[in-house]
């Protein structure tokens, strides 16, 4: 097993390919400009926060490889919808 890289993360999230061949053409790895935010911030911040709806999985994988390749524990919040509280 190849060690994963922030530069593969980074490949794969655009959809390049990697040295490592870290990606798999089942899952999916290339993320949208939204994803692209959330995931930048989750790097700066230390963990991922992701929205009750709206994101793909595709950001919590890079997300999850890029701690893998930084040798840290992946950190994911997910916020829970408005309506699913009840009064």
């Amino acid at each position: 097993m190849r060690k994963v890289t922030a530069d593969d993360v980074e490949k794969l999230s655009r959809g390049q390919a990697t040295k490592a061949r870290i990606g798999s053409r089942s899952l999916g790895h290339r993320l949208t400009q939204k994803e692209r935010i959330l995931f930048e911030s989750a790097k700066k911040k230390g963990f991922l926060k992701c929205p009750a709806s709206g994101v793909r999985k595709n950001v919590i994988r890079v997300y999850q490889l890029w701690c893998e390749a930084q040798g840290r524990a992946a950190v994911i919040v997910e916020a829970e919808s408005e309506t699913s509280h009840p009064e």
